[in-house]
């Protein structure tokens, strides 16, 4: 029987692989063109963003790893057109490599229980982490939308 981390693991897997097929589809100036105030690498960053984000076990305690957080989506969005894919590819390995090393120290039990984002509505980790794969989806399906829409090829389904 597979346990709910486990399974979480399995599914987090399955996202960072999206993510990073992400990277590799996008073509030419299309990265940092932003089109009706919607730009491919800032949707990136922010899908990426908010998994490390709630990977901590508070607001409090998140410290940002790509320096690029600003107070602005402005202030963000004009720091992501100055960056290529190697700043993503690098962003994505170290979120990931947290999100794995954080994974592995809780087991079911741990899951259960709440955090520091309880405050947010969220009922334990186990419902933070869900929202964080829901949230990641949605973000992907509108990257894999822009990425066809361009005629290029979608992201691989996981």
């Amino acid at each position: 029987m597979t346990s709910i981390k486990e399974s979480l693991i399995l599914e987090m897997k399955a996202v960072f692989k999206m993510l990073k097929d992400a990277i590799t589809r996008i073509e030419g100036e299309f990265w940092n063109e932003k089109e009706h105030n919607w730009m491919y690498g800032y949707v990136l960053f922010h899908a990426v963003e908010a998994i490390e984000f709630y990977m901590s076990d508070s607001s409090k305690e998140w410290i940002p790893l790509s320096g690029v957080s600003e107070n602005s989506e402005e202030e963000e969005t004009k720091t992501l057109k100055t960056q290529d894919k190697r700043f993503f590819e690098k962003y994505i390995a170290k979120v990931e490599s947290n999100t794995f090393k954080i994974l592995d120290k809780f087991n079911d039990k741990d899951l259960l229980e709440k955090d520091g984002f309880s405050e947010r509505g969220f009922t334990s980790r186990l419902h933070k982490f869900s929202y964080v794969i829901r949230h990641a989806m949605v973000h992907l399906g509108e990257l894999s939308k822009t990425l066809r829409d361009l005629e290029m090829k979608g992201i691989k389904w996981e």
